[in-house]
């Protein structure tokens, strides 16, 4: 699916994202290796709850840019699969 250039980056840092969770997930990891892809989530989820994702220097009369469904729902994903490894940490 075609997305707008700023959507296209955020996308890219989600897939780095989510293949980094995967890999650790293989492995013995801790409380601060899953903090560590939060805090560039948290990053990515600032942006989108100031809407920085919007070209906001184009006026084509769309409800949302292509691509922000696809990055939204990418975001919920990463999210769970981050929540999911934190419950799954031995105390």
């Amino acid at each position: 699916m075609p997305m707008v250039k700023n959507l296209e980056n955020v996308h890219q840092e989600l897939m780095d994202i989510a293949r980094q969770s995967n890999k650790l997930s293989y492995t013995k990891y801790s409380f601060d290796d899953v903090e560590k892809l939060q805090n560039r989530l948290r990053l990515i989820d600032s942006q989108y709850n100031e809407a920085r994702f919007r070209d906001m220097t184009s006026d084509n009369g769309c409800y949302e840019e292509e691509g922000q469904a696809q990055v939204s729902d990418e975001l919920v994903k990463v999210h769970k699969t981050l929540h999911i490894m934190l419950t799954r940490i031995d105390n």
